[in-house]
């Protein structure tokens, strides 16, 4: 088998060597894209509250520097640098958003002075909220970077104010603001993913609060992590699960391999013995997702970007992903599906393992593998009741053995969506399972590190067994259209046009898209844009439009009682005439 065919190669050269010789399915245009001008109609978010300009304690204007946006049911909060804002969208009047509540969370002064000494510049000793947290329905848990000292502490949903006392934010918390990380809240425990040093030498997925005993993965030891990115973790049953990419080690034969894992821990875990893995998890697995092209050779997209929570579909399980191709080669990005139950499955498989750091990666021999299952969790009433009375064969085996051997197939086994040769890569989304009136489409909205979004209409036609039928029609590119706003947002750099955050808003109809210097509010439709013209309404084949007996093209409210035409399926429109130019 060639190289190439295992994905251990660039896709640039890849294809130098001929070896991607499947047909890529044809990327169609949007059928619709949205005028330019329509930007300017957005709200957006600027730092201002209701009749006053986001201004410093010294009485200067400072853009924002957002770093992560959190929507509970109708209000947003938005955490920026030295600043948290709450936004009240219920109670936002036309025109721009502006906040209701603004908390100044900024770094001492010794702290930013030992930031100095240590080399760091000026704009980067300050505090960056980088987790943002419902701890429960009341209250907020926030970390920040806190001039690479990091801190967490608990607010008031309702009033930004604190409540109890701020505790340390290593290992919940990144120390540089640039660096990615992950936290959710599982059975009132915090999961987090970051690293915990100045020089972000050591990765970790680590356990704190609640009534376990804190937890991490094993100190540098590159089977567990070689310099990980973290992108999303989510709960799901008994464990918690870890999305990331990360140098392959099993390729270590070449040259450096960015892959894509999908990790789980038992949220029960206690630890191992005195003896092994004291203080360290012992269910830590992890597997690579493929989301690939498949042909004679697999055509791969490796770097992971985006993951959405958990989605229902046809009542599996799934979560979507965006993934995209490294930057030596040719640019792409895909979305590819994953059921959780293929996930939970891949942990059952057999191990990889290195038997000599010259040898290759090969599968584990299972009469090999101790019992009771390596990574497995502890169960109440059987012998093994807690991780801490594993025996240490196992412990020894799942500490140097956290990798599995068969990765995770996307269903379908193809992308479910595709943009290669694109002037923008893909890096957020946001899924609408009940898009329409009567609640029965998907739509799916994919950020680019330019500010244009795409919108795709998916039909997913899962069956019983769990795998995909992937079809021609399997996503529509419904329309394009931009969505940052220069004039109010700012003419900085092309990194400001990056989407960072997405979030959508059902009640207003509206995506929440956070940019570094602002967050823009944009409708999740235009239906006005085919008023005038009923073939180019039908033809939209947009869920969230319909045409009225009153001659024109308009949003539909969920549960509408309006009567109104659609054409999703896109067979019925070759009876009407033609429009008219505007």
């Amino acid at each position: 088998m060639r190289p190439c065919a295992l994905l251990l190669l660039p896709l640039s050269l890849c294809l130098l060597e001929g070896a991607v010789d499947a047909l890529f399915p044809d990327e169609p245009r949007p059928i619709s894209i949205a005028p330019a001008h329509y930007v300017k109609e957005y709200s957006v978010f600027l730092g201002s509250g209701q009749g006053q300009s986001l201004v410093t304690d010294s009485g200067s204007s400072e853009r924002l520097n957002i770093q992560r946006m959190l929507k509970v049911n109708r209000t947003l909060f938005i955490g920026d640098r030295d600043r948290l804002y709450r936004v009240d969208l219920n109670s936002s009047p036309p025109g721009d958003l502006h906040y209701s509540q603004r908390l100044s969370w900024k770094s001492n002064h010794q702290d930013i002075n030992v930031c100095r000494m240590k080399g760091k510049h000026e704009d980067e000793c300050r505090n960056f909220v980088k987790v943002l947290l419902a701890r429960n329905d009341h209250t907020l848990f926030v970390c920040g970077t806190n001039a690479f000292n990091p801190i967490c502490a608990n607010y008031s949903m309702d009033t930004l104010e604190s409540v109890g006392e701020s505790i340390s934010g290593m290992a919940r918390c990144p120390y540089d603001p640039k660096h990615a990380n992950v936290a959710l809240f599982a059975d009132g425990m915090l999961f987090t993913a970051t690293v915990t040093d100045f020089l972000a030498i050591d990765a970790v997925i680590y356990r704190s609060l609640g009534n376990n005993p804190t937890l991490r993965t094993v100190k540098h030891d590159s089977k567990w992590f070689k310099e990980p990115f973290f992108i999303h973790a989510l709960e799901w049953g008994a464990h918690v699960y870890f999305f990331f990419r990360e140098i392959a080690m099993e390729y270590n034969y070449l040259e450096k391999v960015v892959v894509s894992r999908v990790g789980r821990v038992c949220k029960n875990d206690l630890g191992g013995s005195q003896r092994v893995l004291e203080k360290q998890w012992t269910s830590f697995l992890k597997a690579r997702l493929n989301c690939s092209v498949p042909g004679d050779s697999h055509f791969y997209f490796n770097i992971i970007q985006s993951v959405t929570d958990i989605l229902y579909l046809s009542g599996r399980p799934v979560v979507l992903a965006v993934f995209s191709t490294p930057t030596n080669s040719i640019p792409g990005s895909a979305v590819c599906a994953f059921d959780m139950e293929q996930i939970a499955l891949a942990f059952e498989g057999r191990f990889r393992e290195q038997k000599s750091p010259e040898s290759i990666w090969t599968p584990v021999p299972e009469e090999l593998v101790p019992k009771p299952r390596p990574g497995c969790c502890a169960t109440p009433n059987l012998r093994y009741n807690s991780s801490s009375s594993f025996p240490d064969e196992m412990l020894n085996f799942v500490k140097t053995h956290p990798l599995m051997d068969e990765s995770v197939p996307s269903l379908g086994d193809a992308p479910w969506i595709m943009r290669t040769m694109t002037r923008f890569q893909l890096n957020k989304m946001v899924v609408d399972t009940t898009a329409g009136p009567f609640g029965n489409h998907t739509v799916v909205f994919l950020g680019s590190d330019t500010g244009t979004v795409l919108k795709f209409l998916i039909q997913p036609n899962v069956s019983l067994s769990g795998s995909a039928i992937s079809t021609a029609n399997q996503s529509i590119f419904l329309e394009e259209f931009e969505t940052y706003h220069p004039d109010k947002c700012g003419r900085y750099s092309e990194e400001d046009r990056r989407i960072l955050g997405m979030a959508l808003d059902k009640a207003s109809g509206s995506l929440l898209l956070a940019f570094s210097p602002c967050v823009v509010k944009v409708p999740v439709a235009r239906c006005q844009q085919y008023s005038g013209c009923m073939k180019n309404c039908l033809e939209s084949r947009d869920p969230y439009c319909g045409w009225t007996p009153e001659g024109s093209c308009v949003f539909l409210e969920p549960g509408t009682r309006v009567t109104f035409e659609q054409d999703i399926s896109g067979s019925s429109t070759s009876h009407l005439g033609e429009c008219e130019d505007s």
